[in-house]
């Protein structure tokens, strides 16, 4: 390739580099300018999602909510069944249909037993341990009644 040909490759990306700049920054100006309107669409779409995630009451007509938590990744119901036993149903935010969902004992939180897995929840924690080793923990974002 000749000097000419370099030249103008880098003076086409020099355009596109700029013109992408171009158009990010006057999106985020658009976007700072309203932080409010953001916030609001921010919190719909976590109530939405929530709703979907609360699934005590849609299990039937003798099962009720507990309590509710939500951490970055997960969320979990503690839900009271017709037979008044206390129940785990829980599951990844990215996958909800497919739900862990285990009997609960606990008076400092609520831990549920699934052979070598234990996972525990309270006020601050999810946590699961595997044979009493605790693998994976996160805080808890949003709790619920």
């Amino acid at each position: 390739m000749n000097l000419l040909k370099i030249n103008q490759k880098v003076f086409q990306l020099g355009v596109l580099t700029l013109g992408t700049f171009a158009l990010l920054t006057s999106s985020y100006k658009v976007l700072a300018s309203n932080p409010e309107q953001i916030e609001k669409k921010s919190m719909l779409i976590a109530q939405s999602s929530r709703e979907q995630w609360r699934i005590c009451n849609k299990k039937g007509a003798n099962w009720s909510e507990v309590k509710y938590f939500e951490s970055k990744n997960y969320f979990a119901n503690i839900c009271r069944n017709g037979n008044g036993q206390l129940t785990l149903v829980a599951g990844a935010k990215s996958n909800p249909n497919e739900l862990l969902e285990l009997p609960v004992s606990g008076k400092q939180g609520y831990l549920a037993v699934d052979g070598s897995k234990t996972f525990m929840i309270d006020n601050s924690h999810f946590s699961m341990a595997i044979n009493g080793m605790v693998v994976q923990k996160e805080q808890v974002t949003y709790r619920g009644q």
